[in-house]
């Protein structure tokens, strides 16, 4: 499957990302989320490379997050800064890939594709969100779907009369000229 990689795309909400691993599947890759001790957000491709154990299922300790499986711990640029074992030599194979992150009006953005070319200034202004006079709810939603069908689901505003008539009927709609 093909992606736009040289994108913004949304990670997370803020306040879902805490001192914890927190997995995700962005573009078909696994990632590892989880906030420095400073609080700072980092993203991580969630295989250690030792023995590809999933980094979400270990722990953070500081600025790093350690492997369940022998301990190794990566900080947020991917390099391992602890080889628990014997003299401690790290193995100059023992990096992850880390991916730009920006926490910006709520919500922790990813860019998945070339580092060079993540540019926060292309990020959407979505600062109504944590505008004084609103209330946002988040949350997440997951389906067991093809994305496509999701995307066509939020574009098509033809059925909101009718699966969702209960609190959004507007007949104004029906009539209403689309391009």
């Amino acid at each position: 499957m093909s992606f736009i990689r040289n994108a913004w795309y949304m990670a997370a909400w803020a306040t879902d990302l805490g001192a914890q691993c927190l997995p995700r599947r962005l573009l078909g890759e696994p990632v590892v989320l989880f906030r420095r001790a400073d609080g700072k957000p980092v993203a991580l491709f969630d295989r250690c490379p030792h023995r590809f154990a999933p980094l979400s299922k270990g722990t953070v300790h500081g600025d790093a997050v350690e492997c369940l499986y022998h301990g190794l711990r990566f900080d947020g640029s991917g390099a391992c800064v602890l080889n628990p074992h014997g003299d401690g030599r790290i193995p100059p194979g023992a990096q992850v890939r880390s991916f730009p992150v920006v926490e910006r009006d709520g919500i922790v953005w990813i860019w998945m594709g070339e580092a060079a070319h993540a540019d926060a200034g292309a990020i959407p202004d979505f600062s109504f969100l944590t505008a004084t006079d609103c209330r946002a709810l988040t949350g997440t939603n997951t389906v067991a779907a093809h994305y496509e069908l999701v995307v066509d689901n939020l574009l098509d505003l033809s059925h909101i009369n009718f699966l969702h008539a209960n609190y959004q009927r507007n007949d104004d709609l029906l009539k209403a000229d689309h391009e």
